[in-house]
């Protein structure tokens, strides 16, 4: 204990009178001096500050129509994707080897070429509705399993789609230009 007046330290703790400045002290101790804390070294670590961002409600309950719609356009999409490369395909043979048996008349030709053609447009288009409805319903449907495999079927269906389209598109290209640098040289 130490005395209130002066801040002398005490002798003992019944001690009536200071010895130091002779001032009276009471049997009720005085509120003890505050402790000073000694401050501890604190070492900076790099602390990587990580955002928090609410978390989204869980949605339960199975595939929605979207995700459904986006399964169905995706299997629409590859099997188009199929029927154009199966029937593209035997056209360019006939093309490609024109005295063959497949198919002897030259105007078929063009109008199948046309037909797979239009056959893997509409694949296309098809696929890109299959990713639209993949997106809708990943924002308000569960996650599933249907509306993911419809995604990657569907990125399958506007690639093999795609693919004749740039081919034909090439063809055309170069058919037109060699029209335009060899027919004026033979006439």
């Amino acid at each position: 204990m130490f005395c209130p007046n002066c801040g002398e330290k005490l002798k003992s703790q019944d001690q009536s009178f200071c010895a130091s400045c002779g001032s009276e002290i009471h049997s009720t101790p005085p509120p003890e001096a505050p402790q000073v804390r000694a401050e501890e070294k604190q070492v900076s670590s790099p602390v990587i500050s990580v955002p928090v961002y609410p978390s989204k409600p869980v949605k339960v309950g199975g595939p929605g129509s979207h995700s459904k719609k986006s399964f169905a356009f995706a299997i629409v999409s590859l099997a188009l994707a199929c029927v154009g490369y199966a029937f593209g395909a035997s056209i360019f043979r006939g093309i490609l080897f024109p005295y063959s048996y497949y198919y002897p008349y030259y105007s078929f030709r063009v109008i199948g070429l046309i037909i797979a053609v239009i056959l893997n447009i509409t694949g296309l288009i098809f696929g890109i509705l299959s990713r639209t409805n993949s997106s809708k319903a990943r924002i308000s449907e569960p996650i599933n399993t249907l509306e993911k495999l419809g995604s990657v079927f569907a990125i399958f269906g506007i690639v093999i789609n795609s693919i004749p389209l740039v081919v034909v598109s090439i063809i055309l290209i170069i058919m037109l230009i060699s029209l335009i640098i060899i027919v004026p040289i033979i006439y």
